[in-house]
């Protein structure tokens, strides 16, 4: 899908904060149709309102099953197609293992992970019955490269997150007939973006980025070829790399990082 953004149906999940109210505006810029998604319907609205208020606005628990099939379908009704579903909505807590709030951790979970796969059930049939099919991005994070202290709940649900984009990606590939296009995957794994969500953190916080520096990002790498969108690269080549170190190796210095 290699084209841009001119007039294209986005849905954005997540849009009333952080990196989604930034790809929301950049993508408007960039001339598409969007159909903004969160929990906050005020500020969904005054971020419309921003846009010129040309966009669609359904609000969305996507921890909820049944109120994400019902979202999707009535985005598909308004809007005639899909083009793009970009899944941005993310909770996060930092928290000790030995200190964990399960109540906290339960809700992380269900709107990153649970909220994830909501979503996948809801608008892959969609996508994959037109023509052309759409595509699909989650959200990961470099917190799901490798388990750091201090990470958890958070990083967990954005390690199965990663694993999710994966499958899907291997499930949607079409090997039988390489003319009939298949749902594009992406996964996007940013860095330290500057959010309301980092700003819980205590610790600094190497290479961050602005919200608009990740938009840009984000809105370049969903009309790439590649798989993974995942930036800042000077930060996250280095988190690969330990990733692919031996447990041996990588426990070690994992253990020194004081969190």
């Amino acid at each position: 899908m290699n084209v841009p953004y001119q007039d294209q149906v986005v849905w954005i999940i997540g849009a009333s904060s952080g990196i989604g109210c930034a790809l929301a505006r950049e993508l408007a810029a960039r001339g598409a149709l969007l159909a903004l998604s969160a929990r906050r319907k005020d500020e969904l609205e005054k971020l419309n309102d921003e846009l010129g208020g040309r966009h669609k606005v359904f609000v969305l628990d996507s921890a909820d099953a049944a109120m994400t099939q019902r979202t999707a379908q009535a985005f598909r009704a308004a809007c005639g197609r899909i083009d793009r579903v970009i899944f941005l909505a993310a909770a996060y807590a930092p928290m000790k293992l030995d200190a964990l709030d399960i109540v906290v951790t339960k809700g992380i979970v269900d709107t990153n992970l649970t909220g994830a796969f909501n979503l996948v059930q809801a608008v892959l049939p969609i996508l994959k019955n037109q023509q052309p099919p759409g595509q699909l991005a989650l959200c990961g994070s470099v917190a799901g490269y490798i388990g750091l202290p201090g990470g958890q709940p958070y990083s967990a649900t954005k390690a199965a997150i990663i694993n999710l984009a994966e499958s899907l990606h291997a499930e949607c590939r079409d090997s039988l007939d390489s003319k009939r296009h298949s749902v594009d995957i992406k996964l996007i794994s940013p860095g330290f973006v500057r959010t309301p969500l980092t700003d819980k953190n205590d610790f600094t916080m190497p290479a961050i980025i602005e919200p608009e520096q990740a938009a840009k990002a984000i809105a370049d790498g969903l009309l790439s070829k590649q798989f993974e969108v995942h930036f800042p690269k000077k930060f996250t080549l280095v988190l690969k790399f330990l990733r692919l170190l031996p447990y041996r190796l990588m426990l070690s210095i994992t253990c020194k990082i004081n969190r």
